[in-house]
């Protein structure tokens, strides 16, 4: 934008709304196997699924409780491989714990 050559190849689709008070947020694309949430989900009145292939995260749609969806953005946008975290338990209850310490730290801001 302002004449200098930089590259940004992280940008995902995203799309989030909220109608009287029913939140929804996708990302990525919805390409590859797909996990479900059912149980958790149910008893919230919610809706989960994560579309992944390759050893990666290529998207979600998220209904309800959206709360953590940067979690999933980012093993997205950062092509984190799956193998390399506990997947089965970010599908279950994504958190700041599935990345590694030093991770967190660059994505919280190191302390200097």
């Amino acid at each position: 934008m302002a004449g200098g050559a930089k590259t940004f190849d992280k940008a995902i689709p995203m799309n989030a709304i909220g109608f009287f008070g029913l939140h929804m947020i996708t990302a990525g694309n919805y390409v590859g196997d797909v996990y479900q949430g059912e149980r958790e989900e149910r008893r919230e009145k919610s809706y989960k699924r994560l579309f992944y292939s390759d050893n990666k995260l290529n998207g979600y749609i998220l209904i309800g409780n959206v709360e953590k969806a940067g979690i999933y953005t980012s093993l997205i946008r950062e092509r984190t491989p799956l193998d390399a975290i506990d997947f089965a338990l970010v599908c279950e209850r994504p958190g700041l714990m599935v990345f590694t310490k030093e991770d967190r730290m660059a994505k919280l801001g190191s302390p200097a």
